[in-house]
């Protein structure tokens, strides 16, 4: 193995550079699948044990291109020492008004702390629902008396007849009160502080400022510390208050060893598998599987009629998701092997709602692929003639022997 490389060196300079010491049976810089270009690291793989030690002891700590690169061994990731050791702890549903100060806080106890960080950004807010406006409110009597009375007043002077000088000269004394009114009350508007339904439009407006998102990182300096951390704060309930909706609620803490996300998934696949493997042991040799079910046929049914052959722990017809249909066929679990053995003697065959059903144990898939194929196999090769299309035999246009 092969690292430090200078990002210009290729697979024939990393050969050349490596033949020196003995044949070289493969060797490759390992380059990125988008860009092309060199990860800094390869491999040599020599067709003897001494090459490959000769070349690490004249290469190892050499000079190429400028650069010191390091030639070891290879490992697997597993067998790598210090694999298991780590110093670097994940935290996940953190209270989102913590700070790093106090995430700091709550885990120096375990150990000195090398860095610790909250992990910031824009967070989806349910949107907030919007209070009714109330109703404009009913003029009083008072206002409305005041108006039938100046409507009253109106009503006396006839059309044609002219106001007098003294009512001409106070409703022009009266626009220009009313104009002067008018001008005071917009300069009002413009100096009064904005309304809520404007300030949330600027909020809107102006780009969010990050906060926490509720995950972070601590990296303490020693191993065992972290390990600490984990056994004392995971699974630790934690009350707080909710910035958003200023309730009081609890949060559970998961904290645990920092991975790449290539480490998360293998581990999570394994676990998956493992719990797969768990499941079908579970169900071997219970589990049944009954087809050619008619649509009229449920759960209940089901079970009522296999119920006569031992105890059952679940049964259930399968049905399309959105139509809600019966798909003709379900499973029936019995809790001991030997009642799922007499079901399938007694029930296979049997008329339930007019049409016979067939029983058997439920298999996995490709385990029931490869049965099938076996026996398809065992049918063509114990049927006697030569089957179609061998060789040294002329067939004619319709498969027929020609001549015949």
């Amino acid at each position: 193995f092969v690292k430090n490389l200078h990002e210009g060196i290729d697979n024939k300079q990393l050969y050349d550079t490596f033949s020196l010491f003995g044949n070289i049976l493969s060797c490759k810089v390992v380059c990125d699948r988008e860009t092309g270009k060199s990860k800094g690291y390869g491999y040599v793989h020599y067709e003897t044990h001494e090459a490959a030690k000769n070349a690490i002891e004249k290469l190892d700590g050499m000079l190429i291109d400028g650069k010191e690169v390091q030639v070891g061994v290879f490992m697997r990731r597993d067998n790598r020492p210090g694999v298991n050791d780590f110093t670097n702890c994940f935290i996940k549903n953190l209270p989102l008004d913590w700070t790093e100060d106090k995430l700091k806080e709550e885990f120096s106890k375990f150990g000195e702390i090398v860095s610790a960080s909250i992990s910031m950004g824009v967070r989806k807010k349910k949107p907030a629902k919007k209070e009714k406006k109330a109703a404009p409110a009913a003029p009083d009597d008072e206002e409305s008396k005041e108006e039938a009375s100046n409507a009253e007043g109106d009503s006396t002077t006839k059309e044609g007849e002219d106001k007098p000088a003294q009512d001409a000269a106070d409703t022009a004394s009266e626009e220009k009160t009313e104009s002067k009114e008018e001008s005071s009350d917009s300069k009002k508007e413009e100096d009064a502080p904005p309304s809520e339904e404007s300030r949330e439009q600027e909020q809107e407006q102006s780009p969010p400022t990050p906060s926490s998102l509720g995950f972070g990182f601590v990296n303490f300096s020693t191993h065992e510390a972290a390990v600490a951390a984990i056994e004392a704060m995971n699974d630790k309930e934690i009350t707080c208050t909710d910035p958003d909706s200023g309730e009081t609620i609890t949060r559970t803490l998961f904290v645990g060893r920092a991975q790449k996300k290539s480490e998360r998934q293998q581990e999570l696949r394994a676990k998956y598998e493992a719990e797969k493997m768990d499941r079908i042991a579970k169900f071997q040799g219970v589990n049944l599987y009954v087809k050619n079910l008619d649509d009229s046929v449920s759960d209940d049914t089901l079970r009522e009629e296999f119920s006569t052959m031992g105890t059952i722990t679940s049964a259930r017809v399968m049905r399309d998701l959105k139509s809600g249909v019966s798909r003709g066929f379900g499973f029936v679990c019995y809790s001991t092997p030997e009642d799922a053995t007499r079901a399938v003697n007694e029930m296979n065959g049997k008329l339930i709602a007019g049409k016979p059903i067939f029983v058997a144990l439920a298999q996995r898939r490709d385990v029931r692929r490869a049965q099938l194929e076996a026996q398809h196999n065992q049918a063509r090769g114990g049927a006697g003639g030569n089957p179609p299309g061998q060789p040294g035999m002329m067939r004619g246009p319709m498969a027929g022997p020609m001549g015949g």
